[in-house]
């Protein structure tokens, strides 16, 4: 029998070695970079206001956000929940969070500065939790224990966001990866995967698949093939191969340049009282 779990960890440890910047939340180590990637969302505020419409959190729920970044999310749903906890590892993101609440008079809110895996439900967590959701934030090589931790701090539904098909940004790795390092680019694992392993769990998951809109703003042409060149990891002798591909990637907007692209993003949630998972305690995870 085919073991999602172990295809999603290959998936997962191949795209990693794609990596220049290491674990995921050292991109966000930074306040500056938190900021951005805060502005960025609110340019673009389809992806968070999808959420927002349809989990139904409530003035009596308490919720676990995890990878919570900037507070995106964490933030409006502490201001119509209960309260809220919000798992998040990296630095810049947890402060900028911080602020946020601050800003925003939010009191009813808990920032555990730590990744999933290394979260202990015991003595990090306040569970159980009616909400528990996690937008683009999977990151994680082993899916299958990430998912047993939410199921066991549960008490009500569980709600996944995750990527299906090729990103804009996995397009220009696609082409230029190859290109510089004459080695393949990995893919990481899409949602595809992670049905299956849900269906392997016994878990059959509510979903639906959206379409939409990515922009990215760059100040010049010279800024994006500088972040192009960090993420690839190649030094400045590529910078033509690189400019040459991402020229008309972007058109002008005022002073500056836009990527105008779209992807397809797919929306998973289940109750965990109709699909309990397997004997689960949370000494497991301790």
């Amino acid at each position: 029998m085919t073991d999602w779990t172990e295809i999603w960890r290959q998936l997962y440890e191949a795209n990693s070695r794609t990596k220049t910047v290491g674990e995921c939340a050292c991109l966000w180590n930074s306040r500056e970079q938190a900021l951005e990637f805060l502005n960025m969302s609110l340019e673009n505020p389809e992806r968070i206001e999808l959420i927002l419409s349809r989990v139904p959190v409530t003035k009596e729920s308490r919720v676990l956000d995890i990878g919570a970044g900037p507070g995106t999310l964490a933030i409006p749903f502490a201001q119509r929940a209960r309260a809220v906890t919000a798992v998040e590892p990296a630095p810049g993101m947890v402060e900028v969070m911080r602020e946020q609440a601050d800003e925003k008079q939010v009191h009813n809110l808990t920032i555990v500065g730590k990744r999933w895996e290394d979260v202990s439900p015991e003595s990090d967590l306040k569970g159980p939790y009616d909400i528990i959701v996690a937008s683009y934030s999977l990151g994680m090589p082993d899916i299958d224990a990430a998912i047993d931790k939410m199921q066991a701090v549960s008490n009500g539904q569980i709600w996944l966001f995750w990527f299906a098909g090729t990103t804009p940004w996995e397009k220009h790795m696609a082409y230029l990866w190859p290109k510089i390092h004459n080695s393949p680019y990995h893919y990481g694992p899409k949602s595809d995967t992670l049905f299956n392993v849900l269906y392997q769990k016994g878990i059959y998951p509510n979903m639906t698949v959206h379409e939409m809109n990515y922009q990215k703003r760059y100040q010049t042409l010279d800024c994006a093939v500088s972040e192009l060149r960090r993420q690839i990891g190649c030094s400045e002798e590529y910078d033509m191969l690189i400019r040459k591909y991402f020229k008309d990637k972007v058109i002008k907007d005022n002073s500056q340049l836009v990527e105008n692209a779209k992807t397809v993003r797919v929306c998973m949630w289940w109750d965990t009282n109709r699909f309990p998972q397997r004997d689960i305690h949370l000494r497991d995870f301790s």
